[in-house]
Parts: C-alpha cells; structure tokens; sequence
C-alpha cells in the first residue's frame, strides 16, 4: 500500500554573496518552529532552501533571470507552501521568483516574511506576487498559516489583516543550531561562520533603523541555550561567529557573563560585535581582549544636529574616551559613518571622518542614508526634506544641505577610504604617514579619489575597472598606497621620508598578510624591523633623522603564537 505524501513546505532564502556572514537565520528560524511543533512538524516536510547570488545559476543575472532561476529549482520539488524571507537586498529577486513559481505551479500557496514586510506590508499587493505576507516575528505567525494552508483551516486573523504578530517569546524557541535545520546551509556546511542571536528587541531609537519602531523591551534567550550553541559551534569547527545583537553591551552584567562563557567555552573562535562606546568600560574592554573577537561601533556622524534629528545624541569627548579603553587593551574594532543624515553636509561628513580616523579604527564602513520603510525617518522624510530611491535600497538622493553632486563626492571619499584604510589596513601607519603631508585625514582621501579614476591605479589593481563598488587583495591596495604616498611625498618635498614610508607600509603589510591569510613574505628594508615596529615609528620625521639605515632582509611569516620576522 502506497504511503499517503506529506504536504512540503518550503522556505526560501536569498543572500547577496557567500560569505562568513551568509548564514539564513531568519529563514531556519521559521523552519525550525514548524519542525519542532508536536502537531504540525510530524505531518509536513519542510525544506529551507538556501540560494547566494553568487551561486553560479544566480551570479551575473538580473532580478528577473535569478528570480526565474529560483522558482525553476522550487517547482522541480512540486511544493504545496513555500515562503519567502524578504530583505532590502533581495526583495525584487524573490518577487520575480514567487511570480514565476505561480506560473509553473498555479496551485502552490506563498506567502512572505522578514524586515522589508514587517516594514511596508501595504507595498506588497495582496495576492501578487505573494498571497499572505506575515508581519513581525515570524516563528509563531508562519506556524499558524502554514498550518491553516495545510489543513484547509481559516487563515489566521493577524495574517488575513496584516498585523503585526506579538514579539515572540525568546524561552520557548527552538533553536535552529541545536536541531539540525543549519547543518546544510553552505556557510556551515563549510566549517565557516555562524550568527548567533542573542536577545530580541532594542532599548535605543535610532530614527534610522528597523529597530525605531520595534520592541523597546530587550528579550533576552536562556544562558542554558547558549551556552549549548556555543558547544555546538566549537564542536561543529565554526571559524567566525557573528553576534545579531543590535547592542551586545546594552546589559553589561550580562555582556560580562557572556564573554566569560565564550572565553571558557570557544576561546578559539572569532567574534563579532556590535557595540555602543557610551556603555563600555575598563573590565569589558579587558573581557574583549581576552578572547579573539573584533567590535563594530557605531558614530555614524559628530554633527549635532544630524545626530539630534535621528535621534542618536553622542558625547564625543565621553565617545573619544571609551574607545581609547579598547585601543589600551589592544581589542579590534572598527567604526560606522554614514553620510546624508538630515542636518549633515558634505563638509561635516568630512569632519566625522576625519574624527573617526584619528581614534585608530581597525576599519571604517562608511554608507549613504538608507530611508528605510517602517522607520521614524521615513515617516518624518518630507518634513525633513529627504529625497529618496523609492524602491530597494531607498537611498537617500538629496537633502536641503547634502545635494546629489556632494553625495556622489562624500561616496567617492567612502571607497577611497574603503580601498586605502579598510582594504589596505592601514590603521597602524597611517596618522604617522600622513603627518608630514600636513593633511586631514579627508583632504588625503579626497586627493587619492583622484588617483583611484587615473587609468594607471587600474594598472595596479585591475579590479578597479568594476563599475561597481569591488573589494580588492590587501597586496593590490598596498601598492597603491605605495605608489600613492609616494607620489604624494615628492610634491610636498618630503622624498627624503619615502624609505621610512616605504619600510613601515610593507612591513606592516606583510605583518597582516601572515596573521590574517597565513602568507609569508621576505622584504628588503632600510631600516630593522625592531626601529619600525618602535614607538619613533610614530612620527616619521624624527624617525628619518635619528634611527640608523641597516638595510636588511626580512622574512615574515606566520607563527604558532602570531608573526614572527627571521632578519638576515
């Protein structure tokens, strides 16, 4: 006797790229919360499908091909539901998606989740291309619908009215780490990273952010929960693991505890953070640096009024005094800008970028304003003057002080210092180098920008003929910064100083190189690695008159304990 088939249920999800990162949460969480239900789970299969638009059937397509590329792989399993985890990033492709899947499975149910939903549910037609759309918190709305679909049952009333669901209750969720539902995504499956949510909702209003409008009552998983998923990470060999948190320090006794159990439990991890300066302090600094992580903290702007408009008031003296906690313990961490703010202007975007560099971040990520849908923001954008892309990303295109012509010169000062800074990791020389030019930091990127359009940087590095943003080797951007600073040198009549420049950038260079990819490079310098690695390094100018020329053969490569130089 033929077994009767079970309805399949699947959820889609769709990342930009493959990466550390690309890790489909919110998809398994939906996933996990029909498996694990004792009336729904055995009656159902459920699949998560887990696409990258660098997958080779997705990459170099546009939203309409990819999307059909999408349905064509669902449709070849003949689902009865399938839903859609709709971000900022993949909305057009999975709309393109869900309209081809209706069209070669007209009787297949749909319906859609995630942040662009729960942002802007009325920008999804009713029926097209979706037929319910779940606002909010998935986990307990998609279990309710899906049931309903699978059994015939009325749908339920928040789904038919588009309401949002109550914020979940973090103690009853399962886990999709703990249960299996991760274990084929392509980013575990590779032993690579994972994300790790560690509480719901967010004390701060930042007008800008999802989070504006969300749950103000921080909802914290159990520490038993965890502290299994840690264990699950350690044993499964995750390399990174980056923590969801909108605020990891938001509780610090909390913050504490956890950095205790991640030192005990997985010191060999990488973890990422996302941090407040106002809410650090000299024992979490310490916490910090005692396991392998970085931090991600957000300035966004030093402009007052910007900052009083989106309601993110900073002190920046209280802000300058926190980060120096994290530079005196040596912990990692970069920080955030962002240029079209209400209030900013091209002129105090470069000062906030000339501030943040001089605070010693490992990395910049600099954005243009998204106004997002379902944000403080967006509801207040033509009271403030904002002109936006009303379709995905929404990019900001103008305001009354930031005109389009200074958005596109603060996004040409971004990828400068993008591809010098961030790509080139500069951090530890780059004050020191460009203290003789008698520069600000974004005068210096502003000139490089320059150079970056010279068809002979694109000699230098070929992956900046991309018309689009690209990352580029660490060795690609050093030699541009070489060729660079020392071109900058000989114009202000500084040539004197390029040995020193020279030795400090690849030596610094090759230090990461063996740290970061395990490369060993042999180096021939003007002056030992001791004197360059010195505190006189600081100032290149009495390095140049009072440290002698050895010259020397230096050879880094990567060690059990970090890099190590053998000097010949």
């Amino acid at each position: 006797m033929q077994t009767a088939r079970k309805p399949l249920v699947c959820v889609v999800s769709l990342q930009v790229q493959t990466s550390f990162q690309a890790v489909p949460l919110g998809a398994a969480c939906v996933v996990s919360s029909i498996r694990s239900d004792p009336s729904l789970g055995p009656r159902v299969e459920t699949r998560l499908f887990d696409f990258s638009l660098e997958d080779d059937a997705l990459a170099g397509r546009d939203p309409e091909r990819a999307g059909a590329e999408i349905a064509k792989k669902i449709s070849a399993l003949a689902p009865d539901v399938v839903g859609f985890s709709v971000y900022v990033w993949n909305r057009r492709v999975l709309e393109r998606a869900a309209e081809e899947l209706k069209r070669l499975a007209p009787s297949v149910a749909t319906f859609a989740g995630g942040p662009e939903v729960t942002a802007d549910p009325g920008s999804f037609a009713v029926g097209k291309p979706f037929d319910h759309v779940v606002v909010g918190e998935g986990e307990t709305a998609a279990l309710a619908l899906v049931t309903a679909l699978t059994t015939g049952a009325a749908i339920p009333e928040a789904v038919a009215n588009r309401r949002r669901s109550a914020p979940e209750d973090c103690r009853a969720l399962s886990s999709p780490w703990l249960d299996g539902t991760l274990s084929d995504s392509p980013s575990v499956r590779d032993g690579r990273g994972a994300l790790w949510e560690l509480a719901r909702g967010c004390p701060f209003r930042c007008a800008y952010c999802y989070e504006s409008k969300g749950d103000k009552k921080v909802r914290e998983f159990p520490l038993e929960r965890l502290e299994r998923e840690l264990e699950y990470f350690v044993k499964s060999g995750i390399e990174r693991v980056f923590v969801l948190d909108p605020t990891y320090n938001a509780t610090r006794d909390r913050a504490l505890t956890l950095l205790s159990l991640i030192e005990k439990k997985a010191g060999d991890i990488h973890f990422n953070f996302e941090a407040r300066a106002e809410r650090l302090d000299r024992d979490m600094a310490r916490a910090f640096a005692r396991i392998p992580c970085s931090l991600q903290i957000g300035l966004q702007s030093t402009n007052e009024e910007a900052l009083r408009l989106v309601a993110r008031p900073t002190n920046l003296k209280e802000f300058s005094r926190k980060i120096a906690l994290l530079n005196d313990e040596g912990v990692v961490f970069g920080l955030d800008l962002m240029y079209g703010l209400p209030g900013d202007s091209l002129s105090t975007f470069r000062a906030s970028l000339d501030y943040a560099i001089n605070l010693y971040p490992n990395n910049l990520e600099i954005f243009r304003l998204a106004v997002l849908p379902g944000t403080d923001l967006r509801d207040r954008a033509a009271e403030l003057g904002l002109s936006f892309a009303k379709a995905p990303p929404y990019l900001v295109e103008s305001t009354p002080k930031f005109s389009s012509q200074d958005l596109g010169r603060a996004a040409d000062l971004a990828r400068a210092c993008d591809v010098f800074y961030t790509q080139g990791r500069a951090v530890s020389w780059f004050l020191a180098a460009l203290r003789p030019l008698k520069l600000k930091p974004s005068q210096f990127f502003q000139d490089f920008s320059g150079f970056l359009r010279d068809p002979s940087a694109a000699k230098i590095a070929p992956a900046l003929r991309s018309p689009t943003e690209c990352e580029i080797s660490q060795r690609d951007a050093e030699r541009l910064q070489l060729a660079f600073i020392e071109k900058k040198y000989r114009e202000k009549g500084k040539a004197f100083l390029w040995p020193v420049a020279r030795d400090a950038i690849a030596l610094n260079g090759a230090w990461t190189r063996a740290l970061a990819e395990g490369e060993t490079t042999t180096l021939e310098l003007s002056y030992g690695p001791d004197d360059l690695f010195g505190p006189d390094a600081a100032d290149f100018e009495y390095f140049a008159e009072n440290a002698c020329m050895e010259r020397c053969r230096a050879t880094v490569r990567p060690g059990p304990e970090g890099p190590e130089i053998d000097i010949r």
